[in-house]
């Protein structure tokens, strides 16, 4: 996984977070999502705008979405109540 976040020991006990962290590597080979968000040209990317830590952070924040509190944070943000 190039695109790896941190804690992923929880993956066995939240698949969510799993399925988020995978999601997020696959886009990442085929489309470079976080090439293109962090590039210095716009629509432009280039080896060495994105850091081995902003790879790290980006995936730890994605996976997190899938953890309990991020379902949660992103329910609120689209307004859904129950589960």
């Amino acid at each position: 996984m190039k695109n790896k976040g941190l804690q992923q020991y929880r993956f066995k006990q939240n698949p969510l977070e799993k399925k988020f962290a995978e999601v997020w590597e696959e886009d990442n080979k085929f489309h470079r999502t976080l090439d293109f968000l962090l590039a210095k040209e716009i629509n432009h990317p280039k080896d060495g705008d994105v850091s081995k830590r902003d790879r790290e952070v980006a995936a730890t924040i994605i996976q997190w979405l899938g953890s309990p509190v991020g379902e949660s944070f992103v329910r609120g943000v689209l307004g859904v109540t129950d589960k």
